[in-house]
């Protein structure tokens, strides 16, 4: 197994990522959220699992203000984060060729992927795996319903951004959905620590269950 940290310059600004290479067929590229990073527990859990499944992982390192949401619409956010992402995926695919792609994202991360990724033909038949998406937007909520790939949702109905309407929409769908009870936007249950880390495992039994 080999870690590469890769630089890329984008005029003034530096967009960074990880890739945990070896050698496979399949890579899942996965999206942080804005303060929810790769060290955290969903991350940290699903990129071991990757690993041990002999699937290649791509984290990309971009930094966005923190209040983003609250400042510009998601469709603006989408195309801000897509300067970055775009390098990225450029890079990666200029060096590797894969056989089989996951696209893996929690909340500001399921934003490109909903609005811009998965209607790129390279993507058309990637698995996505979207963690407390945005579905209270309605632009995000729409996207969603529109996905064409197969799709895993994992919410939880204490997180602000779950929309039972949406989510029932979704049902009649291709999207897989698991809802997780008394489940905030973390996945975790209040200050629960034991609830909270049964959460942690359901989530990752439904990530291995629908990659594999």
């Amino acid at each position: 197994m080999e870690i590469h940290e890769i630089n890329l310059q984008k005029e003034e600004k530096t967009v960074r990522y990880t890739h945990i290479n070896l050698g496979a067929s399949s890579v899942c590229i996965m999206f942080s959220g804005a303060g929810y990073n790769y060290n955290h527990p969903l991350f940290y859990y699903a990129t071991m699992m990757m690993i041990e499944q002999g699937i290649d992982v791509v984290h990309i390192h971009y930094q966005y203000e923190t209040n983003l949401l609250k400042t510009h619409r998601v469709e603006d956010i989408s195309s801000l984060m897509m300067e970055d992402i775009h390098l990225v995926i450029t890079d990666i695919f200029k060096k590797h060729t894969y056989q089989k792609t996951i696209l893996l994202g929690k909340s500001l991360g399921t934003i490109p992927i909903t609005l811009h990724l998965a209607r790129d033909e390279i993507f058309c038949k990637a698995q996505i795996i979207l963690l407390t998406p945005l579905l209270t937007f309605p632009t995000i909520a729409k996207a969603t319903v529109l996905l064409k790939q197969q799709v895993l949702l994992i919410i939880g109905n204490q997180d602000l951004y779950f929309h039972h309407e949406t989510i029932e929409e979704l049902k009649g769908h291709s999207v897989q959905v698991k809802i997780i009870d008394g489940a905030n936007h973390s996945l975790d249950i209040g200050n629960h620590t034991g609830q909270s880390l049964q959460t942690l495992q359901t989530v990752m039994n439904e990530v291995q269950r629908f990659i594999f």
